[in-house]
C-alpha cells in the first residue's frame, strides 16, 4: 500500500532515476471520478489531471527530503496525446535543489509516448499558508 494514499491521485510510490530525477505510475481506472462528464461517450484524462500528477510528485519528493514545497506555475506546457481509460502512466519531475524556488522540467508519457511536457514552479511553502496574506507584508490583506 501506497504511503500517500490517495484516490484521486493514485500515484505509486515515487523513485529516484541513476540521473536524479524523482518519477511514479500511475493508471485511471474506468471508474475513476476523473472521466466523470469527461466525456460520456469516449472518456478522456482531463489536462488538469496530468497537472495535478505533476505537481503531485513535487509534494512528495518534498515529504520524502523532509520539505514542504508547493507548486505556484506551470510554463510552456504542450499536451501531445489524448490518454483514454486504464492507461499507466509514468510521471517524471526533475529533482528540486535545495534552492528556495526553483523552476523543474517535467514530463508524463504513456507506452514511451510523451503525453505532455512543461515546466512547473515549486518553491518552499507553509503547510498552513493562508490564502490571503501577502507575502510582500507578512500581514493579512484587508
Amino acid at each position: 500500500m501506497s504511503p500517500f494514499p490517495d484516490d484521486w491521485l493514485p500515484l505509486e510510490k515515487p523513485w529516484i532515476t541513476p540521473e536524479g530525477r524523482w518519477e511514479s505510475s500511475v493508471r485511471f481506472e474506468p471508474v475513476s471520478e476523473w472521466f466523470s462528464g469527461h466525456f460520456e461517450k469516449t472518456p478522456l484524462l482531463p489536462g488538469v489531471a496530468l497537472l495535478a500528477l505533476a505537481s503531485e510528485m513535487v509534494k512528495r519528493q518534498a515529504i520524502e527530503n523532509g520539505r514542504v514545497l508547493e507548486v505556484f506555475g506551470f510554463s510552456r506546457v504542450r499536451f501531445k496525446v489524448l490518454v483514454l481509460p486504464g492507461k499507466e502512466l509514468r510521471i517524471s519531475v526533475a529533482a528540486m535543489p535545495s534552492d528556495p524556488e526553483a523552476k523543474l522540467d517535467f514530463k508524463i508519457t504513456c507506452q514511451d509516448e510523451l503525453v505532455v511536457q512543461g515546466f512547473l514552479k515549486a518553491r518552499a511553502g507553509s503547510a498552513c499558508r493562508s490564502p490571503t496574506a501577502d507575502p510582500a507584508r507578512g500581514a493579512e490583506a484587508a
